[in-house]
């Protein structure tokens, strides 16, 4: 493999690792799942550049390949909630470890099963239903902790 190829790769590596880190995904200790996918990513950057195409545009699609399925985890959908609508209620400093938290409950997955919530959700017609529905879930569990 050539220096500026193993490069690359390493990026996507990276940026995978980082990106599944930062949105909480199950993948997060996968390394079979992240080298695989950035295997995919390398492979569909240099296609692209084989047949032509800027830089700019290779990149872009090898991003696309690297992050298929995993644009937006059910922690982004729980921290959208408690950031839009319960802003008021907890301060921002603790909305990561309640929507880590809440995200792991069966109460909170039932609904996010229900939804079918997975890495494309939200271009999903059904999300402002979720939305209302997890709101509920999500103030019922919050007034049973008294906050």
């Amino acid at each position: 493999m050539k220096a500026t190829e193993q490069t690359e790769l390493d990026f996507y590596v990276q940026y995978l690792r980082a990106h599944i880190k930062e949105h909480h995904f199950e993948k997060e200790d996968n390394t079979r799942f992240i080298e695989s996918r950035a295997d995919a990513a390398l492979d569909t950057y240099t296609g692209e550049f084989s047949a032509g195409h800027s830089p700019h545009r290779c990149h872009e699609m090898a991003m696309r390949t690297l992050l298929e399925g995993l644009y937006v985890s059910r922690y982004d959908v729980v921290h959208a909630i408690l950031e839009e609508y319960c802003w008021k209620r907890l301060p921002s400093s603790v909305w990561e470890v309640t929507a880590i938290h809440l995200a792991g409950l069966k109460k909170i997955n039932e609904i996010l099963d229900r939804y079918e919530v997975n890495g494309d959700f939200l271009v999903k017609e059904e999300y402002p239903s979720l939305r209302y529905e997890l709101l509920g879930a999500i103030t019922d569990i919050l007034d049973g902790y008294e906050l």
